[in-house]
């Protein structure tokens, strides 16, 4: 099979490194506008080929991941639409489903893209830190399943229970709402640690200089 990944960065290039380690793929093409980062992907063997010209990197591609960014996903998702025929397939990885499924709901193609979600990933970026076997175990989410081809949806969860991950079926709204739970809880958890350490530290301070009031008052009677 091949496969073209756009976007080589943290969640691609771990893709590549998984697909490319359980034989998944036959040729892995990437499409990357950072041109370090093209470098970098060839030099780990993420993928064999890479370039920026989305068409040529579509046209021999029986699947097409899109992995760029949340703020690009709109943008490039619908071109990678326009490019595909009936006999290829598409996935995004994005984390949030709503707004991007909104914007290509009209498309001709729609049937043929499955929008995904892969609960995984670190706090690190680019090629670098792609990770080998990042997904084993996980659970991939696949988000209003209904508005894809069967065969799309499928041939996506038999490539991604390969990897091995588990397999989860949401809205795409009830997507959106557990992961901002899920993301916000570590966001509202380390603002909570912080308010509780600068407390202390006040309460600490205030009785520091409480005691060093109280020296000064004992020493000058």
């Amino acid at each position: 099979m091949t496969i073209t990944i756009i976007g080589l960065g943290l969640i691609g290039g771990s893709l590549a490194l998984s697909l490319r380690q359980h034989g998944l793929a036959s040729r892995l093409i990437g499409v990357e506008a950072n041109l370090a980062y093209a470098r970098r992907a060839l030099e780990l063997g993420l993928v064999d080929e890479v370039g920026p010209d989305l068409a040529a990197a579509v046209a021999p591609a029986n699947l097409i991941i899109v992995a760029v960014p949340m703020d690009a996903m709109l943008t490039v998702l619908p071109q990678v639409l326009d490019l595909v025929t009936d006999q290829q397939l598409v996935i995004d990885v994005g984390s949030t489903k709503g707004n991007l499924l909104a914007a290509v709901a009209g498309h001709p193609r729609r049937r043929r893209f499955v929008a995904v979600h892969p609960m995984a990933g670190t706090e690190y970026s680019g090629p670098d830190a792609a990770v080998r076997g990042l997904f084993e175990g996980k659970t991939l989410v696949v988000c209003d399943a209904e508005a894809s081809d069967t065969d799309a949806v499928r041939a996506v969860e038999g490539l991604f229970r390969a990897l091995p991950m588990r397999v989860l079926h949401l809205g795409a709204a009830d997507h959106d709402l557990h992961t901002a739970y899920v993301s916000h809880i570590s966001h509202l958890t380390s603002f909570a640690l912080a308010l509780t350490v600068l407390e202390k530290e006040q309460r600490v301070g205030d009785f520091l200089h409480r005691k060093r009031v109280a020296g000064g008052a004992r020493a000058h009677p």
